[in-house]
């Protein structure tokens, strides 16, 4: 693909082509590509939660398990494309920068516009250690900027005892059918349609996104953390602000916080401890100056957040502006 690249941009800058054209052209790609990304998650998130139900797993494990993860797909997706392509840059900055849109911008946005969250469930038994130890261990393999096969595997190990908790531990203490009819419903064969048609979609826009993310940075002569831990970061998180509206508007804010906490443990865990299986990952400058500093200050507020069971609405307020001032410090690495 670099050679491709190169040859394109020869191309662009011998004066037939103007480069504003083909930045217009790969920006209008990346974001169909990322239009893909979102749809095909949606899709698979959709068929995964009848399935979900039909094998009787509770409604707080489905909110995490299978609607966190599911809406981290495209995140997962792109980083596995990007590693495959030898962009190792961008797995780190976009786990980082979809944690950080976690949970500034859509907690903030669900507290600030839905008002106060209540956590019913007492969640200093269940999430917040393992969101804890998830996000300390990635903080430790991280902060020297490498992230090597052994430090993956052990990345991979504790994703192992996060999903081994769900299936058994939440599963004997938080029971719930979503029926609501006193029984399991059947498997659907449609689910299974929307989980292999939500599949294709992703992993075709992750390999979209992903060329079209190194061809505007190098093109722009910007830094490609930027574009991943901006760009692509909050494109992919989109799948978990639309779920978790739609929980707050059914009155289900357990589903969505647990779809925060769900899908950011599978970002810090799986979206960097399996491609970096496939090949060291290396974090740039922006990551390391800005990225990992504001990631641990978010996952403190957040950690807060679940230790007193609910969100203010003053809270969300300060979250955003906590995003806005996150945005003016990348924007800075221009």
């Amino acid at each position: 693909m670099n050679d491709s690249i190169a040859a394109l941009l020869g191309f662009v800058f011998s004066g037939n082509v103007p480069l504003w054209a083909f930045l217009l052209a790969w920006s209008l790609i990346l974001a169909v590509s990322l239009f893909a990304l979102v749809r095909g998650a949606d899709t698979f998130v959709e068929g995964a939660k009848q399935m979900g139900a039909s094998l009787g797993m509770s409604k707080f494990a489905i909110g995490v398990l299978i609607v966190g993860f599911g809406t981290s797909l495209p995140e997962l997706a792109s980083s596995i494309a990007a590693a495959l392509d030898g962009e190792t840059k961008i797995v780190l900055a976009n786990a980082v920068g979809s944690n950080i849109t976690n949970i500034l911008l859509i907690v903030g946005v669900l507290a600030a516009f839905g008002g106060r969250i209540v956590i019913k469930r007492d969640l200093i038994k269940t999430e917040l250690p393992i969101f804890f130890i998830a996000t300390v261990h990635f903080i430790a393999v991280a902060y020297d900027g490498y992230v090597d096969r052994i430090e993956a595997m052990l990345l991979l190990g504790t994703f192992a005892a996060y999903v081994w908790y769900l299936f058994f531990e939440a599963h004997d203490t938080d029971a719930v059918d979503l029926s609501h009819v006193g029984r399991r419903p059947h498997l659907q064969f449609r689910s299974l349609i929307f989980i292999v048609l939500g599949i294709v979609a992703v992993v075709f826009g992750a390999q979209y996104t992903v060329m079209m993310v190194i061809n505007i940075a190098t093109a722009a002569a910007v830094p490609i953390g930027i574009i991943s831990i901006g760009a692509i970061a909050l494109g992919t998180s989109l799948p978990e602000l639309f779920v978790s509206i739609q929980a707050i508007k059914t009155g289900e804010q357990e589903l969505a916080i647990g779809n925060i906490f769900g899908s950011n443990a599978f970002n810090i865990l799986m979206v960097i401890g399996l491609p970096a299986l496939i090949t060291p990952l290396v974090a740039d400058e922006v990551v390391m100056k800005l990225g990992l500093g504001i990631l641990v200050a978010a996952s403190a507020i957040f950690f807060v957040n679940g230790l007193a069971r609910q969100i203010m609405r003053w809270e969300g307020m300060m979250m955003l502006l906590f995003f806005g001032f996150f945005v003016i410090k990348l924007i800075s690495f221009l």
